[in-house]
């Protein structure tokens, strides 16, 4: 179990410098934030569901680091950054304070979360509702892949 803590925090500050290496492009931050998101939520949803061992120690950390992604994404979407490879829409800038909001309420569900942890059940709702907020977001403000 030791090992499963120290590669997990060992992925958190490998993921964490991958957006510091961006500083200064935006875009590039914030896809390397979602997509550390993505990587959190897979391995939440792999303890989840059975599919890796539940680590009480590990999906704190995976919620943690949401909870610090969702804080940073308000400020990664300034005035001006819509334009280059990115799928965010321009509604995000239309609705900004939807949009930070939503990032918020992401935030404040993965703090949330991190306490309660004692088993795969309460996993499984807590991966259910920091998913849903993701989706939700990414329903109304990114663009779909065609």
């Amino acid at each position: 179990m030791r090992t499963i803590v120290i590669v997990a925090a060992g992925v958190l500050i490998v993921s964490g410098l991958g957006v510091l290496a961006q500083q200064g492009d935006p875009i590039s931050q914030r896809q390397a934030l979602m997509k550390n998101n993505q990587e959190q939520l897979r391995a939440l949803t792999g303890m989840a569901r059975g599919q890796a061992p539940f680590n009480a120690a590990m999906a704190q950390a995976s919620l943690q680091q949401i909870e610090q992604n969702a804080r940073q994404t308000p400020a990664l979407f300034p005035a001006g950054s819509q334009q280059g490879k990115t799928d965010a829409l321009p509604v995000i800038w239309e609705r900004k304070a939807d949009f930070d909001a939503r990032a918020s309420k992401l935030e404040q569900d993965a703090k949330a979360a991190q306490a309660g942890i004692t088993d795969q059940a309460f996993l499984q709702a807590a991966v259910q509702r920091v998913g849903q907020n993701c989706g939700g977001c990414h329903e109304t403000y990114r663009r779909k892949e065609s």
